[in-house]
């Protein structure tokens, strides 16, 4: 092949790289939580993605603690290039004002991670326009959860973040809600982050699933999404468990944090 053919190939090669469809990064990671009457149980996988939607070598702890509070998040986390992070964001603002409810400290997060978006995505839009074609514009591509308890209940609170039309038909983040609060009813209520096309709706048709205990059930549905979708999720599994008194790791790895000073 002559250099000039060759260069001719190499640039072929290169848009139909440009013209692959990406894979949406919102779903890689799978969370599980589920709220009992005076408990909450939280589960994570440990697979991280970068923004291509890549499996990278390293892992993350995706549940941590701020404070009186937890969080956990899945979708668009990080950017390694501007230095944006969902888990440096939410930490600092979940701590800002410990005194706050846990509403009213998940009203400080979501400001702010909105405040950190409007200035990251049009960074992401210049420097990487088919990553924010493909991953970004019209799609939910981020899920923050908070859990913890007031007045001895518990409460577990979603903000999705999504790029879309506002009233105004600019195109802006647009914030919506699955919140199941204090005053929330259900015997057990869940709620799913991320990838669980593999796991929607198993509990709910499966005889006396969560009879194995809560913590081998969110167990036993994070493995089933591994075994589904192992690009995307991947081991080790975190669980935490959650009351108004206490809070302790069913199991983690090295990574994730000792409780601090819970409850305050």
């Amino acid at each position: 092949m002559s250099d000039s053919s060759k260069i001719i190939f190499i640039k072929i090669i290169g848009c139909l790289l440009l013209l692959l469809p990406a894979v949406s990064a919102a779903r890689a990671t799978t969370i599980v939580a589920v709220k009992r009457a005076k408990e909450i149980f939280i589960g994570a996988d440990s697979k991280v993605t970068d923004t291509f939607g890549n499996a990278l070598a390293n892992q993350a702890c995706k549940i941590v603690q701020a404070g009186s509070v937890f969080f956990a998040y899945a979708g668009f986390a990080r950017d390694n290039q501007t230095g944006f992070s969902i888990p440096q964001i939410a930490a600092d603002a979940l701590n800002l004002k410990p005194e706050l409810s846990v509403a009213g400290k998940t009203e400080i997060l979501t400001g702010a991670v909105v405040e950190k978006l409007n200035v990251e995505l049009p960074l992401l839009k210049q420097n990487s326009f088919v990553t924010y074609r493909e991953k970004i514009e019209g799609k939910t591509f981020l899920r923050v959860l908070v859990a913890g308890f007031e007045r001895g209940k518990p409460v577990l609170l979603v903000r999705q973040f999504r790029l879309g039309q506002t009233a105004d038909k600019g195109v802006g983040v647009i914030v919506s809600e699955d919140d199941c609060d204090a005053d929330c009813k259900g015997k057990n209520v869940t709620r799913y982050l991320g990838e669980t096309d593999a796991i929607d709706g198993l509990p709910e048709e499966t005889r006396d699933f969560w009879q194995q205990g809560f913590a081998a059930g969110i167990r036993k549905l994070i493995e089933t999404e591994i075994n589904a979708r192992d690009e995307y999720v991947g081991p080790p599994i975190d669980i935490l468990q959650i009351n108004a008194r206490h809070a302790v790791w069913i199991q983690k790895k090295a990574l994730c944090a000792a409780i601090k000073n819970y409850p305050k």
